[in-house]
Parts: C-alpha cells; sequence; structure tokens
C-alpha cells in the first residue's frame, strides 16, 4: 500500500519499514537521491495515529554514511535503532564491520532527542557472512537476527545481558551501586548496564 508523497518517492526503492511502539514514527530504508550513501535511513512522523504521515526525513550522516544503511527497527522503548549495513551488488560495508553485513545500533536519550552515532554490535553477534534484520524482543531480553550463508538463511537469537559491573573490577558489589548512584540520570558511559 503506498503511503503518497510525503513518504514515498517515485521510481526508486523504499523498503524495510518500521512502526514505532507509539505508532508515531514510521522508519525506512530508501534509495532515493539527495541521500548520504547508497540507501539511507529516512523517518517520517505525525501527531496522533489517525493523522496521515509527515515529510519524511533522513536522519543524516551521524546514522547514515557514504555506504548502505537497511532494516531499521526500534526498540520497545523507542530509544535504540537497529539497522545493518548492506553491501549488496559490489558496494562495500560501512568500515568497523566484522563481515559482508553487520548489525549495528544506535541510541538516544529519550524520544525527542537526536540518534547518537552508532556502534557495530560485535563478533559475538556479527560474523563474516551477510547479518541483517535484527529486532528486539518486547521485553527487550532477546535480539533476534538473520544471517545468510551458503546453508540459507537461518534466524538467529542472542540474549541481551545486563552488565552491573560498572566499574570493571570483576565483581558486583557496593562500589557500582555508588557508581551508579553518582551518575545517576547523566549520559555516563560506564553506567549503560544493556
Amino acid at each position: 500500500m503506498k503511503l503518497g508523497p510525503n513518504v514515498n518517492y517515485p521510481f526508486y526503492g523504499d523498503s524495510a519499514p518500521w512502526v514505532s511502539p507509539s505508532g508515531l514514527e514510521l522508519y525506512f530504508s530508501s534509495w532515493r537521491p539527495g541521500g548520504y550513501g547508497e540507501s539511507d535511513i529516512y523517518v517520517t512522523s505525525r501527531p496522533t495515529t489517525s493523522d496521515s504521515w509527515g515529510e519524511a526525513v533522513n536522519l543524516g550522516p551521524v546514522v547514515n554514511s557514504a555506504f548502505q544503511e537497511f532494516g531499521p527497527c526500534l526498540s520497545p522503548d523507542g530509544l535504540l535503532l537497529f539497522f545493518s549495513d548492506d553491501p549488496w551488488l559490489g558496494t562495500p560495508p560501512r568500515p568497523g564491520g566484522y563481515g559482508s553485513s553487520d548489525i549495528w545500533m544506535a541510541r538516544r536519550a529519550r524520544l525527542s532527542a537526536a540518534w547518537q552515532t552508532p556502534v557495530n554490535l560485535g563478533p559475538k553477534v556479527n560474523s563474516p557472512m551477510h547479518d541483517s534484520l535484527a529486532c528486539q524482543s518486547a521485553d527487550g531480553l532477546t535480539l533476534y537476527f538473520s544471517t545468510i550463508s551458503s546453508g540459507g538463511w537461518p534466524s538467529w537469537q542472542a540474549p541481551i545481558l545486563l552488565n552491573c559491573d560498572l566499574n570493571s573490577d570483576g565483581e558486583v558489589d557496593e562500589q557500582d551501586i555508588q557508581t551508579l548512584e553518582e551518575h545517576w540520570g547523566q549520559d555516563y558511559a560506564m553506567c549503560d548496564i544493556g
């Protein structure tokens, strides 16, 4: 179903749509001109779920690169954006990866905040193969994704484990709680427990 000229661009591929948990944002991949790479991630929003979608906006050079970004998915709280670099048809993968296509994640502090620089999910999730199409379970405890390999396109799941050793001393103790209390509500990387 076409969503109209605010979302769909004539003659170019718009695909892999993902509606935010609130129903107020729609993320998708597009090969339309004017982007930063082969394909970019765009978002359109609306004031209420009864309204039409507004004009699609490119997420910009913090999220998008000169390569291909594809398959956006939001976490249940809307604060994490998962996507893949998608080096199809001979285009190279995004630098800093582990294989043909990797899964990346960007975060934002709150729903109205800008997306931060994406990070690669690393070799425990990404392989030398084509890893893509990640999404997080409703309870936030599992990441689901697919890998294209010579044996087909199997789906995988990876547990999302909490890391509460905030000072990296090998123990979870009162020092970690003190660190958490001192930095509560701050953007402090050592207290990212997910």
